[in-house]
């Protein structure tokens, strides 16, 4: 009995990258291909981010990375780049960011680990005040920094 799947466009993009992960696996010179297929699907969807999205976003300047952490802990490590926009000084802190960060910019905020629900908080407050491309990359900076990814501070 055969499967029947209802197509579109959103399938077929998450097909497309799937395969070309596989076969980025398989050869490493289609590793440029995944970053930008993976950039591609991170622009198109919302919600939460994985590692590999979120590095190839990292690795393209695709995206302003935003630490939802207090600013104690953001000036002791973050990701490299990252602007800090705290959970718990939000009011104070996003005027300053408004005028610099254009409406239409990809964001991607990041918090502690995936048990950490600050930088949906953050997440949440950028949309209501108008920011749509926003996305959570939930792994936070302990996954970020367990792949040996680059961080400051």
């Amino acid at each position: 009995m055969p499967l029947h799947i209802k197509s579109g466009k959103p399938l077929r993009r998450k097909l497309f990258t799937t395969v070309i992960i596989l076969l980025s696996s398989i050869s490493p010179s289609l590793s440029q291909l995944h970053a930008a297929a993976s950039v591609a699907l991170a622009k198109e969807e919302s919600g939460e981010l994985d590692l590999s999205a979120t590095k190839a976003l990292f690795d393209t300047h695709s995206a302003c990375f935003v630490d939802a952490r207090s600013e104690y802990v953001y000036y002791k490590s973050h990701i490299t780049g990252a602007i800090s926009l705290s959970d718990s000084r939000f009011e104070e802190q996003f005027p300053d960011f408004r005028h610099n960060k254009a409406i239409e910019t990809l964001i991607v905020v990041y918090c502690k680990e995936p048990s950490c629900g600050m930088a949906r908080h953050v997440a949440k407050k950028l949309m209501k005040n108008g920011y749509r491309n926003v996305r959570v990359f939930s792994g936070g900076i302990i996954e970020w920094a367990h792949a040996g990814f680059p961080i400051e501070g």
